[in-house]
């Protein structure tokens, strides 16, 4: 058995400036401050097993799980409106994208074998996952910059992979995975 545990003490700080936007005379306006903090626990536990068994020369069999934990941030701030001969303009970014964005969490299980056969000419390693995640960071281009927003997701899958030398020389590889 083999655990571990993280303490993540995370704090950040944005100031707001428009994009596009100098005030003559002035410079760039600061429209804000965003003060950010998290604290968070995250951790591993994995389950090692290593059976004497009768068709294999040696096997492991493991479970394993994981919380992972990414700090949120800040988006860079949209365009302030700009008034073109009287005509108000807006840029598309005041209405598409948060100003701040949320912390990513995953919760990640894995269930798998690995097993040496045929004194130590085949191998054959196998797994099955699921990652489950809340608030996941997508990065999107709006107004030619990037801009992160959250959405939850699930990955799962499963890999094989295998080794086998019948012959001194002479070696097959296989891999494949599907998610």
């Amino acid at each position: 058995l083999t655990g571990g545990l993280r303490w993540t003490d995370d704090s950040k700080s944005f100031t707001e400036i428009p994009s596009w936007t100098i005030v003559v005379g002035k410079g760039y306006p600061v429209t804000g401050i965003v003060d950010q903090q998290w604290n968070e626990w995250t951790g591993r536990f994995v389950a090692n097993w290593t059976p004497k068994l009768d068709f294999t020369d040696q096997s492991l069999f493991y479970a394993s799980y994981s919380r992972g934990y990414k700090g949120g941030g800040a988006n860079p701030t949209g365009v302030i409106p700009i008034e073109e001969q009287g005509v108000k303009i807006e840029s598309p970014s005041n209405y598409t994208h948060p100003l701040t964005f949320a912390p990513e969490f995953i919760n990640a299980y894995e269930l798998g074998t690995k097993n040496m056969l045929l004194d130590g000419a085949l191998t054959l390693n196998g797994d099955v996952f699921y990652y489950d995640y809340k608030d996941y960071q997508i990065s999107e281009i709006v107004d030619r910059t990037a801009v992160n927003l959250n959405f939850n997701a699930t990955v799962k899958g499963a890999e094989l992979e295998s080794t086998w030398e019948p012959i001194p020389g002479l070696r097959f590889n296989f891999a494949g995975g599907y998610e």
